[in-house]
């Protein structure tokens, strides 16, 4: 079986930064698919995270770089990194190690879900 071609998909990309330098990045486990947490990366943060194998972040609020995990102990071991087709979005595939992603000590920053009377907690965090 062959793999299709595409005409107009460029064999390289390079990221595609926005106007402050920065790209978003979500981190994904690598084992079950579940979205964890979106953060920013400047290019320092990515090449250091593709260095280590170790998810470094920047923080916009502090203007600096961040390793998750640094003090909570709950870091992301890089499997896998890919960048989408527009170049403008990081998909890192990661391994959570320790209690979760977010900073609320949950799995996944993606808790609330839409309700009559706006977001709430959804699911299990109710």
């Amino acid at each position: 079986m062959s793999t299709p071609q595409y005409s107009d998909t460029p064999a390289t990309m390079q990221p595609n930064w926005n106007a402050d330098g920065l790209i978003p990045a979500i981190a994904q486990d690598a084992n079950t698919g579940e979205v964890l947490m979106m953060a920013w990366m400047n290019e320092e943060a990515l090449r250091l995270t593709l260095a280590e194998k170790r998810t470094v972040y920047w923080s916009r609020s502090r203007k600096c770089l961040w390793r998750k995990g640094e003090t909570s102990g709950d870091i992301q071991r890089l499997i896998a990194a890919r960048l989408d087709c527009d170049g403008d979005t990081l998909l890192l595939q990661v391994d959570q190690v320790g209690g979760g992603a977010c900073h609320t000590g949950r799995r996944s920053c993606f808790f609330y879900e839409p309700g009559d009377q706006g977001w709430m907690l959804g699911g299990t965090d109710a």
